[in-house]
């Protein structure tokens, strides 16, 4: 191999070690992230509601939930999702689940806690990672 043809050569391969690394991490997608959200089931004789009413992610990304009762007992349930939970005042649960979808989810009270229980539900927004 002559003096030329290895110079370009090594050129060639130092590009080829340079581009490739930077070509791969721009594709590569965001890592996900772990959502904790502390979301209570509030009863004070005149409203029922949970708070937050919005729970935001991403796709991708795990949502710990931290559910407390106030006032009352209360449920969790996320719809299509294996997350149900029973609280009572002073005895919180927890779930954690993947938000593996794109757009809103239900979550709502499964436990009859009074007159109000009916309107008591929120939803889990998840967005498109951005690429």
């Amino acid at each position: 191999m002559s003096r030329v043809t290895a110079i370009v050569f090594a050129a060639g391969m130092t590009s080829i070690a340079v581009a490739v690394p930077v070509l791969v991490a721009r594709s590569a997608h965001p890592a996900a992230h772990r959502v904790d959200v502390s979301v209570q089931g509030f009863t004070d004789g005149k409203v029922w509601h949970f708070s937050p009413r919005t729970i935001r992610a991403t796709y991708g990304d795990t949502i710990h939930v931290h559910f407390e009762a106030v006032g009352a007992g209360h449920g969790f349930r996320v719809q299509g999702e294996n997350v149900d939970l029973t609280a009572y005042p002073g005895m919180p649960q927890e779930a954690t689940l993947v938000a593996d979808w794109v757009g809103g989810k239900e979550f709502y009270c499964t436990f009859d806690c009074g007159p109000g229980h009916a309107q008591m539900s929120g939803m889990i927004v998840v967005t498109r990672r951005a690429e």
